[in-house]
């Protein structure tokens, strides 16, 4: 009896061990990018280990930077991470979420003694209610509404160059308008190419860049009515490996000729589709099919596979994958016009069979700099996209704190009103951080927020409550919900673990085990 009387608050030791190892990882990772949340927020500089330096407030962009030790911590990157491919924004708002909801979690589970199963079923179920509660008060909107603009305004108000950067993304989206349209839903990664450029003005050009020059400065500079052929063909007909296997002279000398003929078929039997332009994507290219293509006086490039995509969408080029394919019908791309931009070193691909693609060029003064503006650019066509796709709530904070008050009124009995007290502390530390952030007090101003009617909030600039509808201060309804889902996993994961078990453990407990 001693022995049990004394092992017992040992294994609790150590499990309330873990979860405050835990749980500390998830407030470490939050506290590093929590202060970049919201217009006001701030940003930081990132240093790698070659002492490049870059300065961001993009949440994933900063969480991908952390050289992460803690096993939590990494796992809340790599749902961050995911967030980020999901839908292109929230990733500091998830993580935030998930902080609060694990501190609260903990505190159910150390101080009140609610079992860890219980308090993951409970979020779960505040979860879902909150979700559910998000997509009843979302509306829909329209690409020709001015709500998208507030969107995507209100998506970039943080960013670089944010307000310049909405008009160019707004631009672009209209541009394409319904033809980026597939099966009822919009999907922007196929009809707008975002490029940066630090030598080039910020624009939207109808139609598609390819950031490389030709495959030679002797061929053509511009071709008018473009009959286009991209290939993926093999190349390289005869490998280098294979000549430098054979020590034979007369071997070598056969497979160099056999080469030179290989290459001389390649070329004829792609000009026989009668492309005049011609876009490679193939690993690897033989010297002797280069040649014969400057020889020929072809415009060709060497394009990356990322735009083989665009290419063909744009063109209604087929991608020739085998020799045989160069005998098919219909594999030939249009344009009415390819050139080179030889000062930029960029390929003008105009008026392309589908007509359905637009290119925003994002400049910037550095690199650093250019590269984060296209980084805001990105995050304004896909909150864009998101809020065209699945409607739209008010921002600051606003949407998450006022469903606090209608999911309390749900009447839920046990744990899932336990649920909801821990989803409810994730929900309002959106808008407190983001006043917090703004230099207010956000604790009570979060007070004053909740007895105002359901589209209120709090002006960052004044403090003062404001109608964020009418501010023009909307949110994707689908970054707010996979956000909250993102951290709903974060913390039941975190909540659920009741030890911390590295390899050399396991191989100690393996041992005393088999010694019994």
């Amino acid at each position: 009896m001693t022995n049990t009387n004394v092992w017992r608050p040992m294994a609790q030791n150590i499990e309330f061990d873990a979860l405050e190892s835990n749980v500390n990882a998830v407030i470490a990772v939050a506290d590093t990018v929590r202060t970049t949340l919201g217009p006001k927020g701030l940003d930081k500089l990132l240093i790698d280990q070659a002492m490049n330096r870059h300065v961001s407030n993009d949440g994933v962009t900063i969480l991908l930077s952390l050289k992460t030790i803690h096993p939590v911590a990494r796992m809340v990157v790599e749902i961050a991470e995911r967030q980020e491919q999901l839908v292109g924004d929230g990733t500091t708002t998830a993580v935030v979420m998930a902080a609060e909801m694990v501190k609260e979690g903990k505190r159910l589970i150390k101080e009140l003694g609610v079992h860890p199963t219980k308090v993951v079923e409970g979020i779960e179920s505040g979860v879902y209610y909150a979700c559910e509660l998000l997509e009843k008060v979302a509306r829909k909107i329209s690409i020709d509404d001015v709500e998208l603009e507030y969107v995507v305004n209100t998506s970039l108000a943080s960013k670089l160059d944010g307000k310049r950067l909405a008009s160019i993304v707004i631009s672009a989206i209209r541009a394409v308008g319904n033809n980026a349209s597939y099966n009822g839903s919009y999907d922007f990664d196929k009809s707008i190419k975002i490029v940066r450029r630090m030598n080039m003005d910020d624009k939207v050009i109808s139609g598609l860049i390819l950031e490389r020059g030709r495959l030679d400065k002797d061929l053509p500079l511009e071709i008018r009515d473009a009959r286009i052929l991209v290939c993926k063909l093999d190349l390289k007909p005869v490998k280098e490996s294979w000549l430098k296997e054979n020590s034979r002279y007369e071997d070598i000398l056969t497979m160099e000729k056999d080469r030179v003929t290989k290459a001389k078929e390649i070329v004829d039997a792609m000009l026989a589709t009668g492309a005049n332009v011609i876009l490679i994507a193939s690993p690897e290219i033989d010297d002797a099919v280069e040649n014969l293509l400057i020889s020929r006086r072809v415009f060709t490039a060497i394009i990356s596979t990322d735009e083989i995509e665009h290419v063909a969408r744009y063109t209604g080029a087929k991608p020739v994958r085998l020799m045989d394919d160069l005998k098919l019908p219909d594999i030939l791309g249009y344009a009415d016009r390819v050139y080179e931009d030889e000062d930029n070193n960029i390929i003008y691909i105009e008026n392309g069979k589908n007509k359905n693609i637009v290119t925003i060029i994002v400049s910037g003064t550095t690199k650093e700099t250019s590269l984060e503006r296209w980084r805001a650019a990105r995050d304004g066509v896909n909150a864009a996209e998101a809020a065209l796709n699945n409607g739209v709530v008010v921002g600051g904070g606003a949407a998450e704190l006022h469903v606090i008050d209608k999911m309390k009124g749900l009447k839920l009995k046990g744990l899932e009103q336990v649920g909801v007290d821990v989803v409810a502390a994730a929900l309002e530390s959106i808008m407190r951080q983001i006043l917090t952030n703004a230099g207010f007090n956000g604790l009570e101003k979060v007070m004053t927020a909740k007895a105002l009617p359901d589209t209120f909030g709090i002006d960052i600039n004044t403090g003062e409550p404001i109608d964020m509808m009418e501010a023009g201060v909307l949110d994707p309804l689908l970054v707010k919900t996979t956000a909250l889902k993102a951290a709903g996993e974060i913390a039941k994961a975190v909540l659920r673990i009741d030890r911390n078990l590295a390899a050399e453990d396991l191989s100690q407990q393996a041992i005393s085990e088999s010694r019994r």
